[in-house]
Order: C-alpha cells, then structure tokens, then sequence
C-alpha cells in the first residue's frame, strides 16, 4: 500500500486522465450526480488518516445527540 494510505497515481501517470481516456465506458446517471458532488470535501478527507476520520465521525455523532436532546429539552418545555 502506497505511505498513507493513498492511491498514488503510476509513474508517468497523467493525474488528469479521465476513464474514457482507458477505455471505461462512462456512466450518463453518475455524471448527471457528479455535478453536485463538492470533491474538494472528498480529497480532503482522504488527507485524513483513518483515525482522524473516526474521530471527525465521532465528533459529529455527539453533536447529533448534543442536538437530539436540546430538541427533546425544548419539546418538554412547552
């Protein structure tokens, strides 16, 4: 496996070729999706180690519960 985890691109690899470039049929449905798809998001979370991204994921499951419960507070209050 490449350091860090990563995909690395082969030597002499063109970082900017597309599938069609070899020969992989591309797909109508998943370009009409990949538009609205922010992959700046994607390449930096793969910057991440495994951990740090567990961690980000763990982070946001205690914000979700944080919110669950101000929500379940709230509701009580009335």
């Amino acid at each position: 496996m490449p350091p860090h985890g990563r995909l690395s691109q082969p030597r002499g690899g063109d970082p900017t070729a597309r599938l069609e470039d070899h020969g992989i049929p591309i797909d109508p449905v998943i370009e009409v999706y990949k538009k609205d798809v922010d992959r700046t998001l994607i390449r930096e979370s793969l910057k991440l180690t495994v951990q740090q991204r567990f961690e980000r994921l763990m982070d946001l499951q205690r914000f979700a519960e944080e919110l669950s419960e101000a929500g379940r507070r709230t509701r009580s209050e009335r």
